[in-house]
């Protein structure tokens, strides 16, 4: 009698432990899936678009929702140096090496992320500039690190690849979303993810997540791979074509 007792109490903690079903979920799509990079790229955009549903028993929530869209291009190590003054020339002095930094880093969004969540959330969730985490290899002074984490983040947000859009997402109905996801012309290949992000009063409802790839075609894309896969062919035909280039200028250019 005992263990039966035992074993409902068991249960009935179990349950009470149980996270309670979301009330709203997410669901979003990409206008494409695979973004082809040739020799006339110059950038392009992609839509992103989707819907909050919410389940029978959820009412509207009374200052609608918001809408945050966290793209993540393909990770690398980056290193920043601190550029120093030796003998009249600048040199590559002390540097940093990140571990693991997203190429691309975008965060779209309705309106200001100050108004849509409290810190909290957004250092939790890695949203924002202020919030996205970089890994430093080595262990140096906080000060030390926040200074050259900022270098990285003024590096990236100089060649477009990191930004936040606080009047990216349009918000066609209470329920109905759309977003222009920009991709600059020195995008790299791989694969990218996007997070969506629905918020509610605050508070994180739903999240959801799509992605897509970034690849080369064509001649950029053979020249890529031979020089990747076989670089000693790749540099011998290099070679052979710089002479081959000098000899024709010669022969063209020659005076008789």
């Amino acid at each position: 009698m005992m263990r039966a007792v035992a074993a409902l109490v068991f249960c009935l903690a179990s349950f009470t432990a149980l996270p309670a079903a979301r009330a709203e979920s997410v669901i979003a799509a990409l206008s494409e899936k695979v973004v082809e990079i040739r020799s006339n790229f110059v950038g392009t955009e992609i839509v992103l678009f989707g819907s909050v549903e919410r389940d029978g028993e959820t009412v509207g929530r009374a200052h609608g929702y918001d809408v945050v869209v966290v793209i993540e291009g393909p990770r690398r190590d980056i290193v920043v140096w601190r550029k120093e003054r030796v003998a009249g020339i600048w040199v590559n002095g002390a540097g940093i090496e990140y571990r693991n930094a997203p190429s691309y880093y975008a965060v779209l969004s309705n309106r200001p992320l100050e108004e849509i969540a409290g810190p909290v959330v957004l250092r939790r969730k890695g949203i924002g500039r202020d919030y996205l985490p970089l890994e430093a290899a080595s262990e140096e002074s906080e000060e030390t690190v926040a200074v050259f984490r900022d270098a990285l983040l003024r590096r990236k947000e100089a060649q477009s690849l990191y930004f936040s859009h606080h009047d990216a997402v349009d918000m066609l109905t209470p329920s109905l979303f759309m977003a222009h996801i920009p991709l600059p012309a020195n995008i790299r290949t791989g694969g990218y993810r996007a997070q969506v992000h629905v918020f509610g009063d605050g508070a994180l409802l739903a999240t959801s997540r799509v992605g897509f790839w970034v690849i080369k075609t064509g001649f950029e894309a053979a020249v890529y791979d031979l020089a990747h896969r076989q670089p000693l062919v790749y540099g011998l035909a290099t070679v052979a074509m710089a002479f081959g280039v000098g000899w024709l200028g010669s022969v063209m250019f020659r005076r008789n």
